[in-house]
């Protein structure tokens, strides 16, 4: 009769059990150790850039850099360089409203946006006047009209600008065509960022590297590539395929909205010394398509046209200047960073501002006030 010991079923269970939990603990350590040694960095920084804002539905997170270290906010949330809130005396302040567009998608860098190649191109031109030139980019991606009236009125006055450029349309067409029930305060289409929260098994970083490796809300490998839109609208499928959203043209109470706010924007500005410049903008022209959205960015720029007009206010034919082309384009509406793209933008908006005699009048302004200052004592 053989001397060797039986091991029990329940014991065999038990050790089996202790083996595949110590070798799963070690893969879970190695793939921890994998990541802290070689970082997962995705193109798309949305969920680290941006959060819940009570009155925007979301805002830039002051102070944060992209993962691949190539745009930034400051500790005022807003892209580029630190900004003192005190304006200097001699200095001729302008802001840059829109959306993705000012905020310049496009740029490999800070330093490249058309706000920051226009205020060095203005530095140039103004390099003997008694004043220095601050532009300042306020634009927030995916930020529509009402969102960047708003924020200017909320935060940006605080900086007591001298200009303000608003360069808008495109945003608002997307909640007009593609969002349905339409209302006028855009509730139909925005809702406050958020990241839904981790699904049980996207917690283990063994998993989450071979089955979660596109989803947002992995905790390990964020998704590369994760659209603005699907984490700040009502319906996250639609701004994902947009084919699936509305398919009717944008109606007039959609264009009086639109135009309402361009005129707000104005009459804000105005009440507070501020300069208000507008801006048309160009898109693809998808004629060969239906055409819905070329024929909407036209209506949208007509009423700006229209406003700048009737307001007496300069404004800024970007559709006109620089049209749509592949080339320049990289698209439907953002800019490749290149001399004839964001470069070329920069130019137009730098040029526009000298021809309207903006700068000089905002400085004209300046001793104006000091005049009155004066003579009130």
């Amino acid at each position: 009769m053989s001397g060797k010991r039986t091991i029990s079923l329940p014991k065999r269970v038990a050790f089996t059990l202790a083996a595949v939990a110590l070798a799963w603990l070690c893969v879970e350590t190695g793939m921890l150790v994998n990541l802290w040694l070689r970082p997962w960095v995705g193109e798309s920084d949305h969920l680290f850039l941006y959060g819940p804002h009570p009155y925007l539905a979301y805002a830039p997170i002051p102070n944060r850099v992209g993962r691949l270290r190539h745009r930034s906010f400051n500790s005022l949330g807003l892209r580029g360089r630190e900004v003192m809130v005190g304006k200097p005396a001699d200095t001729i302040r302008i802001i840059c409203l829109g959306g993705s567009t000012t905020y310049s998608d496009g740029a490999t860098t800070d330093s490249t946006t058309y706000p920051a190649r226009m205020e060095r191109l203005l530095g140039e031109r103004y390099r003997d006047a008694p004043f220095r030139i601050e532009v300042i980019n306020a634009g927030v991606q995916s930020y529509n009209s009402l969102e960047s009236l708003i924020y200017f009125q909320t935060r940006l006055l605080d900086l007591s600008p001298d200009i303000a450029i608003c360069h808008h349309g495109i945003n608002d067409c997307r909640f007009m065509l593609e969002m349905p029930n339409f209302q006028s305060d855009y509730s139909h289409a925005r809702r406050t960022f958020a990241v839904p929260p981790p699904r049980w098994w996207e917690y283990s970083p063994f998993l989450a590297w071979w089955f979660a490796r596109e989803s947002i809300t992995n905790p390990y490998y964020p998704a590369r590539f994760v659209n603005l839109n699907v984490l700040i609208v009502t319906i996250p499928s639609i701004a994902a395929d947009p084919r699936k959203g509305r398919r009717g043209e944008v109606e007039p109470e959609m264009i009086a909205t639109f135009e309402r706010n361009t005129r707000n924007f104005i009459y804000v500005a105005r009440a507070n010394g501020v300069i208000p410049v507008l801006s048309t903008q160009s898109n693809l022209d998808d004629t060969p398509v239906g055409g819905r959205w070329i024929r909407s960015i036209e209506r949208l720029n007509k009423v700006t046209r229209d406003i700048a007009a009737s307001e007496s206010v300069g404004m800024i034919d970007i559709a006109q200047l620089m049209p749509w082309n592949p080339v320049d384009y990289y698209d439907p509406s953002h800019l490749r960073d290149t001399p004839s793209g964001l470069g070329r933008q920069a130019q137009i908006f730098a040029q526009g501002l000298i021809n309207m005699r903006a700068i000089e009048q905002a400085w004209e302004r300046r001793h104006e006030k000091k005049s009155e200052a004066r003579g009130q004592k």
